[in-house]
């Protein structure tokens, strides 16, 4: 049975211009930030379930309770369609894992109220304009960069970028 979050998250996935470059490049300076806000999201909760084995990009959802995973026929369908469109092997990670939090949150499971919605940045990033690749610690948007770190870095209770489109588009449109 398919459920609402999880199947809306793949909708918004697959209407995603996942190679429009000059779309990504328009958006490189809020991509950047909502990456930072991302980042910031994921240490506070690898730092919630007492670390990562594999931060930037991790499965939470399996951290939080691995029983719970999204429905396969949505797992298997958006694997074919990621693997067919999108670039970037730790793009499509985060895209799967992110699909693994919606079905998660369609469960009775309640986040701690100081933690955020770790994909929320990610799914705007990639509605501005596409993924991102990891190459030699850093996040690269092609001429935006992230420098990746431990997460213990990133753990801050600030945010990085309020996840309004009107603030990151004018953060864009002081980098035209």
């Amino acid at each position: 049975m398919h459920n609402g979050l999880a199947d809306a998250l793949v909708k918004r996935m697959l209407a995603v211009a996942w190679t429009d470059w000059d779309t990504a490049d328009h958006h490189a300076v809020s991509r950047s930030r909502l990456m930072r806000e991302y980042l910031r999201r994921s240490a506070l909760w690898a730092q919630a379930l007492g670390g990562a084995d594999a931060w930037p990009i991790f499965d939470i959802a399996a951290r939080v309770d691995p029983s719970v995973r999204a429905d396969a026929k949505l797992v298997e369908q958006l694997e074919g369609f990621l693997e067919d469109h999108v670039p970037g092997l730790a793009t499509r990670a985060a895209c799967l894992a992110a699909l693994h939090w919606a079905a998660l949150r369609e469960t009775l499971y309640t986040p701690p109220t100081d933690l955020d919605d770790p994909f929320d940045p990610l799914l705007m990033l990639f509605e501005r304009g596409g993924g991102f690749f990891i190459d030699k610690g850093v996040i690269d948007f092609l001429f935006v960069r992230v420098r990746v770190g431990k997460w213990q870095d990133h753990v801050s209770t600030e945010p990085v970028v309020q996840l309004e489109p009107v603030v990151l588009d004018a953060l864009d449109a002081q980098a035209d």
